[in-house]
């Protein structure tokens, strides 16, 4: 809940923030026909210390017409969710990627706001050990291993996005998504968890939010 909270708050501080903003031209800009840009997530490289995943993302983006993106996006990440299970330990790790298009508008020659549609995918392996004990003795403890590779997964990403321009060169931005899953290797006995890219398996929707640094050509 608190993170549908959050993602709320900042869908509406972000949409306020540009509605607000006067549309200011620049006499002197022109419209490129291409203008490729590579970013980086810095936020999550920087919150890995006090994290339960560790994940380095990154981007392409082809803005045609400065009005209308392609993006795609792959990134490696590692999760170790802390209270997975109640007595053992989990571990999901994988690379992911998404692809999508959408529309960007100019607010004020530094900044602009976009929306996107986009489709991922991740394929990941799975470790892991669950341990119960019987306090009395009567039953045999249970023991079960969890060792799973080359699961995939996929699902669609409501992307809502802002970039302020710092200099010709870089722009520093957020994006506030809205996650669906379409499907991934369900398994019988014991669940997926956690998939890389997307999070846990037992919400269908997932609010997230990431900062980016954009360099553009």
């Amino acid at each position: 809940m608190k993170r549908y909270l959050l993602f709320i708050s900042s869908l509406i501080i972000l949409s306020g923030y540009c509605l607000g903003q006067s549309d200011e031209t620049d006499s002197t800009m022109y419209t490129r026909t291409l203008v490729p840009s590579l970013y980086l997530d810095y936020g999550k490289i920087l919150t890995i210390p006090v994290s339960f995943e560790t994940k380095y993302e990154g981007g392409l983006e082809l803005l045609f017409l400065e009005k209308f993106p392609l993006i795609v996006e792959i990134g490696q990440a590692t999760l170790s969710p802390e209270g997975a299970y109640a007595n053992g330990t989990y571990e999901s790790e994988g690379v992911y990627y998404r692809i999508g298009a959408g529309i960007v508008n100019q607010f004020k020659p530094k900044n602009k706001i976009g929306f996107s549609l986009r489709y991922a995918s991740s394929s990941f392996n799975e470790s892991g050990r669950i341990f119960i004990e019987s306090p009395s003795g009567a039953q045999e403890n249970y023991v079960q291993n969890i060792k799973r590779e080359n699961l995939t997964a996929t699902w669609f990403e409501a992307v809502l996005y802002s970039d302020r321009k710092l200099s010709d060169l870089f722009s520093i931005g957020l994006n506030l998504r809205l996650r669906v899953l379409a499907n991934y290797d369900e398994q019988e006995e014991i669940d997926v968890f956690a998939i890389p890219g997307y999070g846990r398996t037992f919400d269908k929707t997932i609010p997230a939010a990431n900062l980016f640094l954009k360099v553009s050509f």
